[in-house]
């Protein structure tokens, strides 16, 4: 495909689109992962910090494909326009929660409307990244996606820091600080680069293919790929009741807050490698490849942190996000790319964010009520059998999926 602009610097536009990834990911850690010190703090169950976080996550499995369709067909809201306004409300959400902060009912309420703002902001910021590299802009996705985990980790370690020291209160501020730095660097990531759809010279959408499909209608023409996302959810289950309920599994090794952030910051740290040279990595191995390594990765942190009895330990199976997590946020990216009709990609991204939500949501509810009726070694025994079963969907389905892949076209 001809580039729009062949003037265009690689390194200049992907710092700027990294600039975004580093900024979102350091809000989208802070707000996501610190929930449940928030609402505990505000004397919320661990099944009642389950329930809020599984309607969130509902809701924003629901509103992440409405949204990724509208962005596809709707020519006055663009992807663009629709980044900006989801980015300002959870700049907003913010703000009055910590305004909100001496009425629990509506802080909890105000928290909820934050993370389904900021949730639904994750397909439209990888789907702004693949617009531009479709229209021959030299952005180096796995980088981008790297210097969110960079940024990621020294968030979680400075954040846990600060609320082991001055406690929970202050988060909001915290929040609305990277969220208004995150929509600061979207507005010059736009303003230095023409947006792909308001090029004269793009090429009109293939009329050969049904653009707008039903969830019933696309899970009938991508199969292999909707078995894929059965599985990433059953995958994302375990990997949100861990991330959901660290500072539980923490504590159980006589950890507190500063050693939730570490653990956090050494997952994100060892995320760099393969997602800085992941470009380098599809050159050696297909994605189908790494895809299935990542399933298989997401399953041993697992049990290595069922048998965890130290800090250590804990800290050893974070490292495992370097095989895991790594390799699946990069690769699920460009799978939809191979995988998908290029009419259906955005929706596809935006599917692929909805099972990881929908694993969170599973997650939360899972977690909580376990938490609240077992044990710790319960929760991550159920985890454990959850992720062995998405594990083997995963693969079964991407191996389903070459025929998607040969139609694409």
């Amino acid at each position: 495909m001809k580039c729009i602009s062949k003037e265009t610097s690689s390194t200049k536009i992907t710092a700027k689109y990294s600039l975004i990834h580093g900024s979102y990911w350091m809000a989208f850690g802070a707000t996501y992962n610190f929930v449940t010190v928030y609402l505990l703090a505000k004397n919320y169950s661990s099944s009642a910090v389950g329930i809020i976080m599984a309607i969130t996550n509902i809701l924003s499995a629901i509103l992440q494909p409405l949204v990724a369709s509208y962005a596809d067909q709707e020519k006055k809201y663009t992807l663009k326009s629709l980044m900006m306004i989801f980015l300002s409300l959870s700049t907003s959400f913010s703000m009055l929660l910590y305004f909100t902060k001496t009425w629990e009912s509506i802080n909890a309420f105000v928290y909820f409307l934050l993370l389904l703002s900021m949730l639904t902001v994750h397909p439209l910021l990888n789907g702004l990244g693949m617009k531009y590299i479709e229209k021959g802009y030299g952005i180096n996705f796995g980088f981008s996606r790297s210097m969110g985990s960079l940024t990621y980790a020294v968030m979680s370690v400075v954040l846990g820091s600060l609320v082991d020291k001055n406690g929970p209160e202050l988060l909001p501020l915290y929040y609305f600080l990277l969220f208004f730095i995150t929509t600061a660097a979207t507005v010059l990531f736009l303003r230095s680069f023409p947006y792909p759809s308001d090029d004269p010279t793009e090429e009109p959408k293939s009329q050969s293919i049904k653009q707008s499909l039903s969830l019933i209608e696309f899970s009938k023409m991508y199969s292999g790929f909707s078995l894929y996302l059965v599985g990433v959810i059953f995958i994302f289950i375990c990997f949100n009741i861990i991330n959901i309920y660290m500072i539980r599994i923490i504590e159980a090794v006589g950890g507190s807050e500063k050693n939730m952030g570490t653990a956090f910051a050494i997952a994100a740290l060892v995320e760099l490698p393969f997602m800085l040279t992941f470009s380098r990595l599809l050159r050696k191995f297909k994605v189908e490849t790494l895809l299935m390594v990542s399933a298989w990765a997401f399953t041993a942190k697992v049990l290595l942190t069922f048998f965890a009895e130290s800090l250590l330990v804990i800290y050893i199976a974070q490292g495992f996000q370097m095989f895991s997590y790594a390799l699946f946020i990069p690769g699920s990216i460009y799978y939809v790319t191979t995988a998908l009709h290029k009419s259906h990609m955005l929706k596809g991204q935006a599917y692929t964010t909805s099972a990881t939500t929908v694993g969170a949501v599973l997650g939360s509810l899972i977690g909580g009520y376990l938490l609240s009726f077992t044990s710790i070694k319960t929760m991550l025994a159920v985890g454990f059998m959850v992720s062995i079963l998405g594990t083997f969907l995963m693969i079964l389905g991407i191996r389903n999926c070459s025929k998607c892949s040969r139609d694409k076209n």
